[in-house]
C-alpha cells in the first residue's frame, strides 16, 4: 500500500501546480498579444519580443566570453579600445574617437567601458549587442504589424532574426553591425508608423521617430548614409501621397533629413577640427579608399568594376551569414512583394530594408569595400559580416509570405509548418558546427592565427609580468589590437593614439617606457607585423638594444624590459 501524501508534499504539489498555471496563463496572454492589431502608438507584444532577444544574447555571451570567442576578431577589440581611450589615455578626449570608424558605436560603449572588468572581458560589447538586438527585434516586429502582417508572420520574422547564429555571435562582440542594424530598422519602423497611420501625423513625428534613428544609423556605419538618401526620397513620396503638394512633400522630406544632415555636418566639422581635412574619413591615410587602394594593387579586390563577380561574391557572403532558408524565401518573396504590393506605402517600407544590400554591392563594385569568401576571387574569409545587414529584409519577406498564405485556407497551416521546420533545421545545422557561419569561421581562423603567431602568449606574459613604468607599443600594427585582452589601463601606453607623445617615445624610449613590445616581420606568406612602427624604429637600434633586455620571444612577438631603473 502507498502511504498518504504528507502536508508538505501536498503543499509542494499545489505550489508547483500554481506556478505552472501562472506560466500557462502568462504565456497564453503574451501569445495572444502577438496577434493584436496595432494602434497609432502601441503594438502589443513589442516588449515581449525585445526581452526574449536580450536574454538570448546574454545567454550566448556567457559562453562566447568564457571561451574568448567574443574577442577573436581584431576589430571587436579595436572598438572597445577606441571607446575606452576617450577617458583612459595619456592624451584623453573626444579626438580619440578617430576617423576610421563612425562614432556612435564607440559613444554607446563609452559608459560601459569605464569598468575595467567589463572592458577587459568584452562584456561591454555583449551588453550593447543585447540591447541592439532587442531594439532590432522590436522594430522588426512593429514593421510587420503595421504593414498588416498577423501573428504567424510576425513570429516568423522574429524567428529568422533570433535563430541566426551569425547575428547572435556578432551581438556578443563589440562589432558595429548590430548597432547599425538597430538604428536602421528603428528608422524604418518609425517611418512605417507615419506611412500607415489612419490619422495624419505631423512632420515633427517623422523627424523624431524616423529621422533621429536615421541620423544614428548614419553615424554608425556608411550603410546608414545610403539609408538617409533613400529615406529622404521615400519621405517625399509619402508626404506627396498624404497631401499632393510640393511644399508638403518637401516639408516631410526635410523633417526626415534634418537630424541626419546635422549629424553629417558635425562629422565634417569634427574631421576638420581634428585632422585639418573635413573629408579625412573619405580621403585620409586610414580611409576606406586608401586602405582598399593597396588591396586593388595586389589583386585582392578582383571584383572591382565587374558587376557579375561583385554580385556573385556578395551572394555567397549572404549565403554564409543569412543562410539558405532566407535566400529561398527571398527568391519567392521579392517577386511576390513586387507583384502584390508594388510601390504602395507598405511596400516602400519593406524595400527600404534592402538599401544596405544595394549599398554594399555598389561599394564592392567601386572597390571601396573588401570582402572575400570561399567562392570569391581570390578565396578567403574576410569581412563576411558586411552581408548581415540584409537579414531584416529577408526576415520581413518571410513574414509577408506567411501572410500571403491566408488566401490558401487549409494549406496555410502546412506552409507555416514547413517554413518553421526549415528555420529550425537551419538553426540546428549552425549549432552542429558554428563554422557553418562565415563570420564565425572567420573568427576561428583569427584564433588559429593568434595561436600560431603566439599573440595570446604575449598577452598573458604582459598581463602577468607588467610592474609599471609604461609600455611603448604600436597598437595599429596588424595583430596588435589586443589591448582589452591584456587588460592594462590605456593610460599606461605610448601608442599611435597618443600622437606626439608616441613620436617622442620612439626617439627616446628609455626615458619614457620601461616596456617595449613589437611584432617582428612574419614569413613571406603573411603581412602581420610588417607595418609595426616600433619595430621599424628600434629593432636594429644599438642604443635601444643596450638599454633593454629581451624578456619574451615567441612567434612574431617580442617584449623588451628596460635594464636600468
Amino acid at each position: 500500500m502507498t502511504s498518504a501524501p504528507t502536508i508538505d508534499q501536498l503543499r509542494k504539489k499545489h505550489l508547483l501546480a500554481g506556478i505552472l498555471t501562472s506560466l500557462k496563463i502568462f504565456t497564453l496572454r503574451k501569445w495572444s498579444e502577438l496577434d493584436a492589431e496595432p494602434n497609432d502608438r502601441r503594438v502589443s507584444g513589442t516588449a515581449t519580443v525585445a526581452v526574449v532577444a536580450f536574454i538570448l544574447v546574454m545567454a550566448a555571451a556567457s559562453y562566447s566570453i568564457r571561451s574568448g570567442w567574443n574577442l577573436a576578431l581584431g576589430d571587436a577589440q579595436a572598438h572597445l579600445t577606441i571607446a575606452r581611450r576617450v577617458t583612459d589615455s595619456l592624451a584623453p578626449g573626444f579626438p580619440q574617437l578617430g576617423t576610421v570608424w563612425l562614432p556612435i558605436p564607440h559613444l554607446l560603449l563609452l559608459p560601459l567601458v569605464q569598468s575595467t572588468f567589463i572592458w577587459h572581458t568584452g562584456w561591454a560589447g555583449a551588453i550593447l549587442g543585447a540591447v541592439a538586438l532587442a531594439g532590432t527585434s522590436a522594430a522588426l516586429y512593429r514593421i510587420c504589424a503595421r504593414v498588416g502582417i498577423k501573428r504567424a508572420g510576425r513570429v516568423t520574422a522574429v524567428a529568422l532574426l533570433l535563430l541566426n547564429s551569425t547575428i547572435i555571435y556578432l551581438c556578443t562582440t563589440a562589432m558595429a553591425e548590430p548597432v547599425l542594424m538597430m538604428w536602421l530598422v528603428a528608422s524604418v519602423a518609425g517611418m512605417t508608423r507615419w506611412a500607415m497611420s489612419s490619422r495624419e501625423l505631423s512632420a515633427g513625428e517623422m523627424m523624431v521617430f524616423s529621422g533621429l534613428p536615421a541620423a544614428a544609423a548614419l553615424m554608425s556605419r556608411y550603410e546608414g548614409w545610403a539609408l538617409v538618401i533613400a529615406g529622404t526620397a521615400v519621405a517625399a513620396v509619402l508626404g506627396w501621397r498624404r497631401k499632393p503638394s510640393r511644399s508638403h512633400a518637401l516639408k516631410i522630406a526635410g523633417a526626415y533629413a534634418l537630424w541626419p544632415a546635422m549629424a553629417a555636418f558635425w562629422w565634417l566639422i569634427y574631421n576638420f577640427a581634428v585632422y585639418g581635412n573635413p573629408l579625412e574619413f573619405a580621403t585620409g591615410q586610414y580611409s576606406a579608399s586608401a586602405l582598399q587602394a593597396a588591396l586593388v594593387q595586389y589583386g585582392v579586390i578582383a571584383y572591382q568594376g565587374s558587376l557579375g563577380m561583385t554580385v556573385w561574391t556578395y551572394f555567397w557572403a549572404v549565403m554564409g551569414t543569412v543562410g539558405v532558408v532566407p535566400i529561398l524565401i527571398g527568391i519567392i518573396g521579392i517577386p511576390a512583394l513586387a507583384w502584390t504590393r508594388g510601390l504602395r506605402n507598405d511596400a516602400l517600407m519593406i524595400w527600404l530594408l534592402a538599401v544596405p544590400s544595394a549599398f554594399i554591392i555598389v561599394a564592392m563594385y567601386a572597390g571601396q569595400t573588401a570582402m572575400s569568401n570561399t567562392h570569391s576571387l581570390p578565396e578567403g574569409l574576410w569581412n563576411y559580416r558586411y552581408a548581415i545587414s540584409s537579414l531584416p529584409f529577408f526576415a520581413v519577406l518571410g513574414a509577408m509570405l506567411i501572410q500571403l498564405t491566408v488566401r490558401f485556407g487549409a494549406v496555410r497551416k502546412y506552409v507555416i509548418a514547413l517554413v518553421s521546420l526549415l528555420i529550425l533545421l537551419q538553426a540546428a545545422w549552425w549549432v552542429m558546427d558554428f563554422n557553418h557561419s562565415g563570420v564565425i569561421a572567420e573568427a576561428s581562423v583569427s584564433i588559429t592565427l593568434k595561436e600560431e603567431t603566439r599573440s595570446i602568449a604575449m598577452v598573458q606574459y604582459l598581463r602577468d609580468h607588467y610592474d609599471g613604468g609604461r609600455i611603448l607599443m604600436d597598437e595599429n600594427a596588424g595583430g596588435n589590437s589586443l589591448l582589452p585582452q591584456i587588460g592594462i589601463p590605456l593610460s599606461e601606453y605610448f601608442n599611435v593614439s597618443t600622437g606626439s607623445l608616441f613620436k617622442d617615445a620612439l626617439k627616446h624610449p628609455a626615458s619614457h617606457a620601461r616596456w617595449v613590445e613589437f611584432i617582428a616581420p612574419a614569413d613571406s606568406n603573411r603581412q602581420s607585423g610588417s607595418s609595426d612602427s616600433v619595430f621599424s624604429a628600434l629593432a636594429n637600434n644599438p642604443e635601444f638594444l643596450s638599454q633593454y633586455a629581451l624578456v619574451f620571444n615567441q612567434g612574431n612577438y617580442r617584449i623588451y624590459r628596460r635594464i636600468s631603473s
